[in-house]
């Protein structure tokens, strides 16, 4: 039995794109462990690291962020999504169009590299189209809404550098500022669509999943304010060569410590003083990206060597990884519980939403995705191969299980 709420969609929707990100997660860290010795040696820019990559930001972060504003937003702003009717559309073209571009890109499949990003061009900007008009409809305008506003803006922005550096393959129009390009289309998508979506949601999820109440919001609105400024300066300035590097990287890194402070507040204020899995893993994943500062500021001063300039996006990219997988298990089981448990309270005894899942495979998933960040970004740094192919095969461990996890808790039924 499905139950669904006024504003929010059914399960299926927000469910099929989490069981899709799950797969790309899977398909990621596979890849990671494949290409391992090659990211040692400082190779990220090889056709299937960049495949890797994207599988990671284009497939498991995106899609999981979709799916999530799909069954929070309605909620958080209280008005439904536009058309759930597009919302499918833009999966049927997206997720298909990720696997064409990703396979295309690792394969040296000119064609069918075309028809992927074409497909995840079409299912993105229909996603953005549907997102944008149920945020207009909003009757309040918060950090929440100024978040995720600036967050569609800059996934837009990352869609056109993305487009491009897919046309320059062919073409070769940026030259030697290739390299520039490319640095700005990642950190344009990771501060400003991803970090930015993190901030906002993190607004309401962090506080119902820590009862936490009193904390103030005022670092949010910084983060807010300083990532969306620095990753507007990055897409504009990003050819200039001293301004174009520094003033976005101030900006952003700012933006980085207001979000740990906010999301600091709200673990002091929190009423539930044992922490769960997830609320570790978030803890954890948080000081990734705060431990990732100090290497931003070496590659940002052009003194990184390749095998640092890989550990420091590694790092980026496996602590957003984790914040994402922790907030997996939060919310899938409340959605299950939600949706085929809470129709029946009263009725019979019924068990909580972790009782859904297995407290100690959960507690795994933690041990395995940070021994792997680890070991993995240290011995990239160190240009230790197979310290690497450890690290990310720990890893990977951890996203499979993730996996697996959450399918068991997909097929609990009364």
């Amino acid at each position: 039995m499905v139950r669904t709420t006024s504003s929010g969609p059914p399960f299926r929707l927000p469910g099929k794109h989490f069981a899709a990100a799950l797969a790309f997660l899977s398909l990621a860290a596979a890849g990671a462990v494949v290409q391992a010795p090659m990211l040692a040696l400082g190779g990220y820019s090889t056709m299937p690291v960049l495949a890797v990559v994207h599988l990671l930001t284009l497939g498991w972060l995106t899609t999981s962020i979709m799916g999530a504003l799909y069954q929070f937003l309605p909620v958080a702003v209280g008005v439904p999504i536009a058309s759930e009717r597009v919302a499918h559309a833009s999966f049927a073209l997206y997720v298909p169009g990720v696997l064409a571009f990703t396979a295309g890109l690792a394969a040296h499949r000119p064609m069918l590299l075309l028809a992927g990003v074409t497909a995840l061009v079409l299912g993105a900007l229909s996603f953005l189209g549907n997102v944008s008009v149920t945020l207009r409809r909003a009757p309040k305008r918060d950090v929440l809404w100024w978040s995720l506003a600036w967050a569609l803006t800059f996934l837009a922005v990352t869609l056109l550098l993305g487009a491009s550096l897919s046309a320059n393959l062919h073409l070769a129009f940026l030259g030697v500022v290739r390299p520039i390009a490319l640095g700005a289309h990642l950190h344009i998508a990771l501060a400003g669509w991803v970090l930015l979506s993190m901030v906002g949601v993190s607004q309401r999820l962090f506080p119902m999943f820590l009862l936490s109440h009193g904390g103030s919001d005022r670092y949010a609105v910084w983060a807010m304010r300083l990532v969306a400024a620095g990753a507007g300066a990055l897409a504009l300035l990003h050819h200039v060569p001293i301004a174009g590097r520094w003033l976005p990287a101030l900006l952003i890194g700012a933006g980085v410590v207001a979000f740990v402070l906010q999301s600091r507040e709200f673990y002091a204020h929190r009423h539930r003083q044992q922490l769960d899995a997830g609320m570790r893993l978030a803890a954890w994943a948080l000081g990734g990206l705060a431990s990732a500062l100090p290497l931003a500021v070496v590659v940002v001063a052009g003194r990184a060597s390749p095998r640092v300039q890989v550990a420091y996006v590694a790092l980026v990219l496996m602590s957003v990884s984790a914040f994402v997988v922790a907030h997996y298990f939060k919310i899938v089981p409340f959605l299950v519980w939600n949706h085929r448990f809470g129709p029946l309270a009263g009725t019979r005894p019924l068990p909580r939403v972790s009782d859904l899942y297995s407290a100690r495979g959960a507690q795994l998933v933690v041990a395995l995705l940070v021994t792997g960040a680890v070991v993995f970004v240290a011995a990239v740094a160190l240009g230790w191969g197979g310290g690497a192919r450890l690290g990310a095969s720990a890893f990977a461990a951890g996203a499979l299980l993730t996996a697996g996890l959450m399918l068991a808790i997909s097929r609990r039924t009364p």
